[in-house]
């Protein structure tokens, strides 16, 4: 059995054999210091090295050599007369263009000025009905022509006998035709007129405005037959020795496909 330690407190003896309270001995207390505070050091930035692209080398096209020597005479001198010919070509047409344009709205051309057949054809008919009015007017003896006219009436042909001014057979026939398209029942037929009129030996032709080939559209296949038929019967009976008649449009044969055919000659059939 291990011996048993036992605690044997110390008790001073003073010199006089006076036991003293024992002296308890303190602990040295260390003195513990503040803490300091730590300053947080801030790490340095490093610079960032950026990487550098590689440069594209510009690929230099070589520069033209240029012949610094001077444009001969000659061929300087063929171009401004190529530069001045091109002016005065492009100011002419720009002129005539103009005048032509204020012509036509009659800011420029006078009175009775005959500049191409449409005006001298205006002309000759203004004249001529002038002096038939004039004539009449004045009660003077004017030979007149009497003539039967055949004209479109709702769904049948009408005959109508009327007295023109003896004139040349085309104007005669002008006077006719359009006489024929105002009584007939067509819409706008009373405004067409004749551009032109002509006879060949036993065919009259008939040089219409492209407005009659719409008008013949509009009153449909029956009424355009029936005023083709009253126009070459009007010619035949009054104009002898007419026995056909040949329609133009705007001075050209019109193609077939319409209503009616008008690229063949009209004639009546001959009685049996």
């Amino acid at each position: 059995m291990p011996p048993v330690r036992r605690r044997v407190s110390l008790q001073s003896v003073s010199s006089s054999g006076e036991e003293k309270p024992p002296v308890r001995r303190r602990r040295q207390v260390q003195q513990v210091q503040p803490v300091q505070q730590v300053q947080q050091v801030q790490p340095q930035k490093r610079p960032v090295q950026r990487q550098q692209r590689p440069q594209r080398q510009r690929v230099r096209t070589p520069e033209p050599d240029y012949d610094d020597r001077p444009t001969p005479l000659l061929l300087r001198v063929l171009m401004w007369f190529g530069v001045i010919l091109l002016c005065f070509v492009l100011g002419y047409l720009g002129t005539s263009w103009v005048m032509d344009l204020l012509n036509r709205k009659l800011l420029l051309k006078p009175e009775n000025r005959i500049e191409n057949q449409e005006d001298l054809t205006d002309f000759q008919e203004a004249e001529q009905e002038r002096a038939s009015r004039e004539a009449i007017k004045s009660g003077a003896n004017v030979q007149q022509v009497s003539l039967n006219l055949y004209h479109v009436n709702n769904d049948s042909l009408a005959e109508t006998r009327k007295n023109f001014v003896s004139r040349t057979t085309e104007d005669n026939i002008r006077d006719a035709v359009e006489e024929i398209l105002t009584l007939s029942s067509i819409p706008n037929a009373g405004k067409i007129k004749l551009l032109h009129v002509f006879k060949v030996s036993d065919t009259a032709f008939l040089d219409m405005p492209g407005q009659f080939a719409s008008s013949l559209e509009t009153a449909g296949q029956k009424k355009s037959l029936l005023l083709l038929t009253g126009i070459v019967r009007t010619l035949q009976e009054n104009f002898s020795p007419v026995t056909q008649v040949r329609f133009l449009i705007d001075s050209k044969t019109p193609k077939s496909g319409g209503v009616v055919d008008l690229s063949a000659p009209w004639k009546m059939p001959k009685r049996s």
